[in-house]
């Protein structure tokens, strides 16, 4: 059996029910980097190759993330074709569960969560090095530990020229190793139940129609009940709302609201709000069944709006740009 190369971060299953007609079976993609639009079939569309491989030292490439993947967006596909038909999975049936899991992978599987899971570790790394360059003890202890381990001893000069660039590392590229990037993966484990618990409600345009993105899956909470410490609780902020594309015509829309009707329909100022709210929280693409000029001018407009990571509190005031290798040492 053929090593599955070429992978979709947006998966297949999702990408076909945003096909139009002109051409016919193709979708559109709006490319807010480049300001390029173009058109392909959902097999060549968001795909990079070995996006989810990992690489051993002797060349070869383990695809079995791109396996379970596909395993799950097969789980996955019966519930799709419900939710288009606006039947919503009952509440404790596995075809929601199913459908749950599939979400979940599509907020943790993109190229922004990716990267951002980068810039995480990188983050995280460069605050154990700020930590101990900022205690002159815990510094010396860590170049005697070196030392021991097999590091050339340093020179006094050279010693405190490594702890100026602990405490100031913004003058550096740290690369992360892609692989290490799929620890993000893990997360799904714990949103999928968070998920299939929410209230789930089918939206129809009443005009108009709905894109989709690189980075489909999005959550909104209420600014009010967001803390400068603690953050706004992600999915579980019972004011959280989680909208989903299903296709031009269908979109899930999933909250803490019991009290939500199961098929609303949203005329065109709500509709256009909710693809301005899409290609905010887009990385880099958007998606559509439709060449429209609006689209690609809306996709200008959000072009430096990239998910990104932040970090407060502890730490050097300004961090080293974190670059994704494709191996520890390559670009």
């Amino acid at each position: 059996m053929p090593t599955p190369k070429r992978q979709h971060f947006i998966p297949i299953l999702h990408l076909q029910h945003f096909v139009g007609t002109d051409p016919q079976g193709q979708v559109w993609t709006y490319d807010a980097e480049t300001g390029v639009v173009r058109s392909a079939i959902p097999k060549e569309t968001a795909v990079q190759s070995h996006f989810y491989s990992i690489e051993g030292d002797d060349d070869t490439m383990d695809t079995r993330v791109e396996d379970f993947l596909a395993k799950m967006e097969s789980n996955a596909a019966p519930a799709y074709e419900a939710l288009l038909r606006a039947e919503i999975p009952k509440k404790d049936s596995q075809a929601r569960a199913d459908f749950a899991t599939f979400l979940a992978l599509m907020y943790v599987r993109t190229p922004a969560m990716r990267r951002m899971g980068a810039e995480m570790i990188g983050r995280e790394m460069q605050i154990l090095c700020y930590a101990y360059g900022s205690n002159e003890k815990a510094f010396d202890a860590l170049n005697r530990r070196a030392e021991r381990d097999g590091m050339q001893p340093l020179n006094a000069e050279q010693k405190e020229r490594l702890r100026k660039e602990f405490l100031d590392p913004s003058g550096y590229i740290m690369q992360i190793a892609k692989e290490r990037t799929l620890m993000v993966l893990k997360t799904a484990d714990g949103l999928a139940p968070i998920l299939f618990d929410m209230k789930w409600s089918i939206v129809q345009p009443l005009h108009r129609f709905f894109i989709t993105t690189d980075n489909p899956l999005v959550r909104e909470v209420d600014s009010k009940t967001r803390h400068a410490i603690y953050g706004d609780h992600g999915f579980v902020n019972k004011t959280a709302e989680v909208i989903f594309p299903l296709s031009p015509q269908r979109l899930l829309l999933m909250s803490w609201e019991e009290g939500a009707r199961d098929i609303a329909a949203f005329e065109r100022t709500h509709v256009e709000a909710i693809n301005r709210r899409l290609a905010g929280h887009s990385d880099r693409y958007l998606y559509s069944h439709i060449r429209h000029k609006r689209l690609k001018a809306l996709a200008a407009e959000f072009k430096a709006s990239r998910p990104m990571m932040t970090t407060q509190g502890f730490g050097p005031k300004k961090f080293a740009k974190i670059a994704v290798a494709r191996r520890m040492g390559t670009t």
